[in-house]
Order: structure tokens, then C-alpha cells, then sequence
């Protein structure tokens, strides 16, 4: 779905229904359904591994800060940052696996909540 494609693209961005939904050139609700069904997880939830798969090679192959990182993907506060990489990864971002962000099948649990 191309779509998808454009969320991760600018994942680091504020990306609401709306705005994905107007990408896709349907209505927010039928979105909605059409991308819950292809890909089995909601845009928000696409879009937080999203954010979570860069936040993740930043911390593998930059020094910077944890605090840079979380705003520069996306995240609007740094312990929904750290609580929502914890429960995706299963480890704290101050311990990313070597690996980690370099397969597809990372991050595949929910990791919402997420405000951000």
C-alpha cells in the first residue's frame, strides 16, 4: 500500500487520519478499514513502529542523544518514548540488541498506547 510507504516517510512528522486518508484519496473511515485489513494494525499503530524502526537504527548507528532521537522520529514527550520502545522491544532503548530495526518482522507487538 503506498500509503504506508508515505507514513514512514514522514513518520517523524504529526501524521492524524486525515491526513493519511487524504493521501489515499478516500475518506477517512473507509482508510480506516482498507489498511486494518491489508496490513493488520491500525495506521496509528503502523505509524509508532514506524517512528520505533528509525528511533531504533539512530540508536544503533548515531551518539546522539536518546532525548534528540525520540523528538527527531516523532515522539512528543521522552518517557512515552522509552515506555512505548520498552514494551515494543522488549528492552530500554539505553540497550538496543545489535539487529534490532534490520528485520521486517521488527517491532510487531502494539506498541500503543501513544499520543504522539
Amino acid at each position: 500500500m503506498e500509503t504506508a510507504l508515505w507514513i514512514d516517510a514522514h513518520s517523524h512528522q504529526q501524521i492524524d487520519l486525515e491526513d493519511a486518508a487524504g493521501q489515499a484519496g478516500i475518506s477517512p473511515f473507509h482508510f480506516l478499514r482498507l489498511f486494518s485489513n491489508v496490513l493488520g494494525v491500525t495506521p496509528h499503530q503502523y505509524l509508532v513502529r514506524s517512528r520505533l524502526r528509525h528511533a531504533a537504527r539512530r540508536l544503533a548507528d548515531d551518539d546522539s542523544p536518546i532525548t534528540d532521537i525520540a523528538y527527531d522520529v516523532g515522539f512528543g514527550d521522552l518517557s512515552n518514548f522509552v515506555r512505548t520502545f520498552h514494551r515494543a522491544a522488549g528492552a530500554s532503548p539505553l540497550q538496543v540488541p545489535p539487529g534490532l530495526a534490520r528485520r521486517p518482522q521488527d517491532f510487531p507487538r502494539t506498541a500503543s498506547p501513544c499520543t504522539d
